[in-house]
């Protein structure tokens, strides 16, 4: 049975690149339990879906460009 994007399961690698993140920043968000994510085996894995809610529940903080 195909998986819906918004169920798609997501490594490491691949949340990094959805986010814009650097690994270090996703595993400190996942050590301080500020991102939903669940290991399967022992790599951790994240639900698409969960990562929009999170975003969209994130307050929007704007930044200066140089």
């Amino acid at each position: 049975m195909p998986q819906s994007a918004k169920d798609e399961l997501l490594t490491v690698a691949e949340t990094c690149r959805y986010l814009k993140i650097a690994p270090r920043t996703l595993y400190r968000y996942i050590q301080n339990q500020r991102l939903p994510a669940f290991k399967l085996g022992k790599e951790w894995r994240f639900v698409r879906s969960d990562l929009v809610q999170w975003l969209r529940q994130r307050p929007r903080v704007r930044r200066r460009r140089a």
